[in-house]
């Protein structure tokens, strides 16, 4: 296993490198054992920060529902992201593979909220507002996040053996559409492990006491906003969201079926073509 404190620093040095030894299929499991240790650690180090803003009993908690956070959503989007390349591209990768290439964006997100833990420990010193808290977390793991997405796009891109264009544009199709089921199943798992930070003047507990999801009480907000009941609109989210769902999928099939017909066209019609002279 490589050194838990060289792998980040040596990936972000030369993460070409890396990635094309993945594609290689070179010590893939212990590179993706060390990357897990790696985003634990970083996880669990910024969540006691974060959460130490409350008490210390808010920053045990958080310090573990953090890094369930993202592991546990990888976990539940990987599947889909490796079957769906394997039966639209045909993809050679193996799933270790392509868990160690996700591994990899998760752990740049851990270790830059790693080094911005310091910053967030001096807020939690020096400040006591609780909606600039959150705001600032929410920042934080949101570009710490992004510069994670782009370095497993990267990943992505390097790993898959060079293919025909529409192929390859299909491939990035099925990672844009990957990334936005992750931010939405991410989104929900946030919402369910909350609270992170917790208002100081709310009782302690590990998870939030309610039934709903995110999106719903966003349409639960909207509608307290514009003081319409709650029955009018709450009947909506299903139908709305389930459009969403099968509308983008069946774009997605469709223009996958497309692609890969046209792909498979073209080298045929190069061997039909008669030979000059």
């Amino acid at each position: 296993m490589q050194n838990l404190f060289s792998i980040m620093p040596d990936f972000l040095r030369d993460p070409d490198a890396f990635f094309h030894s993945i594609q290689r299929d070179e010590n893939v499991k212990a590179r993706a054992l060390s990357l897990g240790l790696v985003s634990l650690f970083s996880f669990m180090v910024y969540g006691f920060m974060v959460g130490l803003a409350k008490s210390p009993l808010q920053a045990l908690s958080s310090s573990v529902k953090v890094p369930v956070l993202f592991l546990s959503t990888m976990m539940f989007c990987l599947p889909a992201l490796y079957f769906f390349s394997l039966a639209l591209l045909g993809t050679p990768l193996k799933m270790i593979q392509v868990l160690t290439v996700v591994l990899s964006g998760i752990s740049v997100t851990a270790f830059l909220l790693l080094g911005l833990a310091p910053i967030t420990l001096f807020f939690v010193l020096t400040s006591t507002n609780y909606e600039f808290f959150q705001l600032l977390a929410v920042v934080f793991v949101g570009i710490s996040a992004c510069i994670g997405v782009y370095f497993l796009w990267r990943g992505m891109t390097l790993v898959e053996p060079t293919r025909t264009d529409s192929l390859r544009t299909l491939g990035k199709r099925i990672l844009f559409l990957w990334v936005l089921v992750y931010g939405f199943v991410g989104t929900q798992m946030t919402w369910r492990l909350s609270p992170f930070v917790g208002r100081p003047e709310d009782p302690f507990y590990w998870i939030r006491p309610s039934r709903d999801n995110f999106y719903v009480d966003v349409v639960k907000a909207i509608q307290g906003a514009l003081g319409l009941p709650a029955s009018d609109l709450g009947w909506l989210m299903p139908l709305v969201f389930g459009g969403i769902c099968i509308i983008g999928l069946g774009v997605i099939f469709f223009t996958g079926g497309i692609m890969i017909g046209n792909a498979a066209k073209k080298p045929a019609d190069k061997t039909d073509m008669p030979q000059a002279g």
